[in-house]
């Protein structure tokens, strides 16, 4: 009886300190810095955006995030570089609606499996958008500018960020519902396009109301049309819903998540989401960091992410249907 005894209590003792290594492996992580996938140009609002929730992390956790970008093909070339990161905690990546939604869709061969390569970790934020137009045109409001496109189909022109991207899906889908008449005309990210668009090479334009944007309307050099979400954005409260201009509800959130490549362990993915999520209900950070920058924030937990995705692939979709577009 002693014999057995003394073994339960040498077996409980193993249980414990297998236990406790688990516990300080937890407690350590992370022990040096942890690299940023960013599919995006640097010096764009997706990079900026990283930057912001990368120092905000640091000062929570205590350690370096370092942005690496990795952009082209619709966000799919930093989301394969993703999925080739070594599983351990250290690379994580920002993606985004895009990426892991509508790509599935827009291209016949990906390189990448959006349910099987990767982790959820937090979705973030969503990003607002609003429909510009260059005041050259002579069009203040969505009915306007559709029959202003239909008389001069030849003069209008929208600039996106990219073939495919969430920001000309969006533009096709209202032209789908409203006969507006424009021809698209990609760039390779968010500045190039704005500059374009300040110069009249384009029309309309679509981009995330950041402080420059905001800027450019109440100067008088564009107008908004409408904004696309379920509610008016706080800096620009004149400018109509997509709604409240006359187009029938659309539930697609143009979001920004961040992802670890599959097999991720859980504990260091769950980690990072409470820090996220914790970051994201401070009201200090949000207001200087996130809706000044256009952004509305999400932070939900792991479980929660994965769960949602399959809700936006199926109107992700829809809108690529809707779009034509199809990329090899």
């Amino acid at each position: 009886m002693k014999l057995l005894t003394g073994m339960r209590l040498l077996l409980l003792g193993c249980l414990m300190i297998v236990l406790s290594a688990a516990d300080l492996a937890a407690q350590t992580y992370p022990e040096r810095p942890i690299k940023v996938i960013v599919p995006a140009n640097a010096g764009g609002p997706l990079d900026v955006l990283a930057r912001v929730l990368g120092e905000g992390l640091r000062a929570r956790v205590g350690q370096t995030f370092v942005i690496e970008n990795k952009p082209g093909a619709n966000f799919g070339i930093g989301a394969q570089a993703c999925k080739g990161s070594p599983p351990d905690g250290y690379t994580v990546c920002l993606l985004n609606i895009s990426a892991m939604s509508i790509n599935p869709f827009l291209y016949s061969t990906l390189g990448y499996d959006p349910e099987k390569d990767f982790e959820p970790i937090s979705n973030l934020v969503a990003a607002r958008s609003v429909l510009m137009v260059n005041a050259a045109v002579p069009a203040k409001t969505l009915a306007e500018l559709v029959e202003y496109s239909k008389k001069n189909p030849d003069k209008m022109n929208y600039g996106s960020f990219g073939t495919g991207g969430a920001a000309q899906l969006l533009i096709e889908w209202v032209k789908d519902k409203t006969g507006l008449k424009m021809t698209h005309v990609p760039f390779t990210g968010a500045a190039p396009a704005l500059i374009a668009f300040e110069r009249n090479d384009v029309q309309v334009i679509n981009p995330v109301p950041t402080p420059i944007v905001v800027q450019n309307i109440r100067a008088g050099k564009s107008y908004g049309i409408l904004s696309f979400g379920g509610k008016r954005i706080p800096e620009l409260p004149e400018v109509p819903t997509a709604t409240e201009a006359g187009l029938p509800p659309m539930n697609f959130d143009n979001w920004f998540g961040l992802f670890a490549p599959a097999g991720t362990p859980a504990d260091r993915i769950d980690f990072l989401a409470k820090e996220l999520i914790r970051m994201l209900r401070d009201p200090a950070f949000l207001e200087k960091n996130i809706h000044a920058a256009g952004y509305d924030e999400i932070g939900n937990t792991p479980a929660e992410f994965r769960a949602s995705l399959p809700g936006y692939r199926l109107r992700a979709e829809e809108l690529v249907k809707i779009s034509g577009i199809q990329r090899k």
